[in-house]
């Protein structure tokens, strides 16, 4: 058995390291807040607008429920009414920007139009 192995040769690679390009890290942030403001459809559409514009993964957490700006149904179900706690979280590079935009929608300082 000693002397089974003696022909094999073995030859061995170097593997070469190539760096691959750093994905860019995305920032995340999260907020507990009060809603003063009711969301209804055209705060959830406003909301979704945000996250296009700011190219930002905005979701919001109210008691079991769970919506995000993937699917403006699901911001609706959240069946958000003044004096709820929600917690926010946002998912970007321009998350700071989006977190004021968003905080005057749950608010109620914006109609949802503009």
């Amino acid at each position: 058995m000693k002397h089974a192995y003696k022909n094999y040769k073995h030859k061995s690679k170097v593997a070469t390291l190539v760096e691959a390009p750093a994905k860019a890290a995305h920032k995340e942030v999260s907020f507990i807040t009060v809603a003063k403001g009711v969301l209804g459809f055209r705060e959830s559409a406003h909301l979704v607008k945000i996250a296009e514009e700011t190219d930002c993964l905005i979701s919001i957490a109210s008691g079991k429920k769970f919506g995000t700006t993937k699917s403006i149904l699901s911001m609706v179900n959240l069946g958000i009414l003044a004096g709820k706690s929600l917690v926010l979280n946002i998912k970007g590079e321009r998350n700071e920007e989006a977190y004021r935009r968003v905080a005057k929608v749950i608010n109620g300082e914006t109609d949802g139009n503009s």
